[in-house]
């Protein structure tokens, strides 16, 4: 998507959000702006959140499937299981791997959708006191 150079909002790399309305006329176009972003916001967090939940779907598909641990088997049957606990524990830590970056993303987009509603409230406080 092209930048608009006509936009009275613009966000930065780290969230903050500016508004460069100079009028009512202009922060009423604001506000619509920053429903809009909020929206766009919105659609990527969900996005986020459905990307964790299949890699979860996909981690506990896989914990349903392995079966259960051996029994039995004197000291061959304790190495074997011990092999096994630590294959279950290398499952659970890469999935925690996965979803930490994810994790990270998602409360960023949260952080700005925050922001984006702390500047919809000034903003109308800005036309209720200029009107």
């Amino acid at each position: 998507m092209l930048p608009n150079h006509n936009s009275f909002v613009t966000i930065a790399v780290d969230g903050d959000v500016h508004v460069s309305a100079r009028s009512v006329v202009e922060a009423k176009i604001a506000i619509k702006e920053l429903k809009l972003k909020k929206k766009d916001y919105t659609l990527i967090k969900r996005e986020i959140s459905q990307n964790q939940k299949q890699l979860r779907a996909n981690y506990t598909d896989g914990v349903r499937q392995r079966g259960s641990k051996f029994r039995g088997g004197g000291s061959i049957g304790s190495f074997v299981r011990t092999v096994q606990t630590i294959n279950h524990d290398a499952e659970r830590r890469n999935l925690a791997q996965e979803l930490t970056p994810l994790e990270q993303q998602k409360n960023a987009v949260e952080r700005i959708i925050n922001e984006i509603d702390k500047a919809i409230l000034q903003v109308e406080k800005f036309i209720i006191d200029n009107s």
